[in-house]
């Protein structure tokens, strides 16, 4: 602009110069005057201005840059934000063809299934996390008596958020406070269960190992104990990795675990007179005598009244003579007892093994201090009695590489052998990890199978297992069969 205006103050005065060259002398030099002021006031005034233009300019780059350092710290703010916030989880189709016999349902585990966590930083060390499970079953499935039914509606695993726990530590010790789903060893055999808890872990200095000590209480519906103990696990050589620990109950061996609230027995009040009864609804109506196959008055043996409703009742002992069942009743329901099955005390030793190149040898052994009993049953067959005598559970396992569900075309090759003692409680171990159902108390047997990922965090299995399994009917529970269970699922990571 100061080229332009003196370019225009030059031309001015040439021209004025030129235009005046026949003027006076006199009257020349005052016009000259006269227009160069002028030009001078113009320049002045365009000086000024340039000014005014050179500081809004400057006035607009501070803005400018202000406004950058306002995105640039907003941006990340929201990053700052958006990471502290992770989603992640699984999306799974499975189906199940199974031939169980006992009071587990048949294909079950024929389901769609949605594995939903989130974790949320709190600070550098500490994030609070959630799990949620909608999990909702598609097949029909057989009851004890082998009547056909369908799944309807929805339960609590239906998309409410169940698990929440925190994650932190102070200095060298780590925490893991809350409810989750935890195990102990690589198989989960002695404890692998939703648990209510605390594990306090850290280092051991000079080692690849870490030690914990746990207080956990499984949050099955019905049980009422805890367990309390102290692990160790890492590695210890080359391609040698262990994880051991020691859990103890805190009720004692002949105490009871808790009420099994789905096995309950009703007692009605009719006329001053208890009668035990099981699974019966509604008015008693009538009467009779009642009768008893007991080989003495007294036996606690199986018994029916003599009526026309031929309803049938657990014989009361003192109950004899004719009962008058006429009218209304009270009725009392109350659940079973858990009978101790896991004892006081309980281990667990594991190990896993990388001998060579994609080899990988995995073994459990788990144990508890349960107490021997025997059940008897009268059933179709008699009377019979079952032994609960056995308290350890072995699974190993071998596996020829491992899938990686960020490694399209990567694939494992497994096979399995287990053998877990009898339960009347159908536990494993203490609380150990049934796999869907797939690993039963009572059983023992093979499981072939392999995993693959036929595209990015798309991951799909299919295993066949054969087993001698224990019925678990009553009246049955003495008997084994030959179990065949093929389970197929494609997972969906995200």
């Amino acid at each position: 602009m100061n080229q332009k205006k003196t370019t225009a103050l030059l031309l001015g005065l040439t021209m004025s110069l030129t235009g005046t060259a026949f003027a006076a002398p006199t009257d020349q030099a005052q016009d000259i005057d006269s227009r160069i002021a002028a030009l001078e006031q113009q320049q002045s005034n365009l000086e000024k201005e340039i000014k005014e233009l050179r500081h809004q300019n400057s006035q607009l780059k501070n803005q400018t840059r202000s406004q950058k350092k306002q995105l640039s710290g907003l941006s990340k703010s929201v990053k700052s934000e958006l990471d502290r916030v992770h989603i992640s989880g699984f999306g799974r189709v499975s189906w199940d063809n199974d031939n169980i016999k006992g009071y587990t349902d048949r294909n079950d585990n024929r389901r769609f299934y949605l594995d939903l966590k989130g974790k949320f930083k709190v600070n550098d060390d500490w994030n609070f996390n959630f799990e949620s499970e909608t999990n909702p079953r598609y097949a029909n499935y057989v009851m004890a008596d082998g009547t056909l039914k369908s799944h309807n509606g929805h339960d609590d695993e239906d998309g409410v958020i169940q698990r929440v726990w925190a994650e932190g530590k102070t200095g060298v010790v780590n925490y893991d406070i809350g409810r989750r789903w935890r195990g102990l060893g690589f198989q989960n055999i002695l404890l692998g269960n939703e648990t209510d808890g605390a594990v306090i872990s850290t280092a051991i200095p000079k080692s690849k190992l870490t030690a914990n000590a746990f207080y956990l209480t499984p949050t099955d519906k019905g049980y009422d104990f805890s367990v309390y103990g102290a692990g160790v696990q890492g590695q210890v050589g080359h391609g040698l990795q262990i994880s051991a620990a020691i859990a103890k109950l805190n009720i004692g061996k002949h105490e009871s675990m808790g009420q099994n609230v789905y096995d309950t027995t009703k007692t009605f009040k009719v006329e001053g007179t208890d009668v035990t009864i099981k699974d019966l609804s509604g008015t008693i109506k009538g009467g009779g005598d009642f009768k008893w196959w007991g080989k003495v008055p007294g036996d606690e043996q199986y018994g029916a009244f003599n009526s026309d409703s031929g309803f049938s009742i657990y014989y009361t002992p003192g109950l004899s003579g004719k009962v008058d069942a006429s009218g209304t009743y009270t009725v009392t329901e109350t659940p079973s007892e858990y009978r101790n099955t896991a004892g006081s005390l309980g281990f667990v030793l594991s190990a896993m093994w990388n001998p060579m190149k994609n080899i990988f040898l995995i073994g459990d052994y788990a144990r508890t201090n349960g107490q021997d009993y025997t059940v008897g049953e009268w059933g179709a067959n008699g009377y019979t009695e079952t032994k609960y005598d056995k308290h350890d559970c072995t699974a190993l396992r071998l596996n020829y590489r491992w899938s990686n569900i960020n490694d399209p075309g990567s694939f494992q090759l497994y096979e399995r052998w287990y053998n877990y003692a009898r339960n009347i409680n159908n536990l494993v171990g203490i609380f150990g990890d049934k796999e869907w159902g797939a690993l039963q108390p009572g059983s023992k047997g093979w499981i072939l199978g392999f995993k693959y990922v036929p595209a990015k965090n798309i991951e799909w299995e299919t295993f066949y297992e054969m087993a001698t399994a224990q019925n678990t009917l009553y009246g049955h529970k003495n008997e084994t069969y030959h179990r065949n269970f093929v389970r197929t699922m494609v997972d969906y990571h995200f």
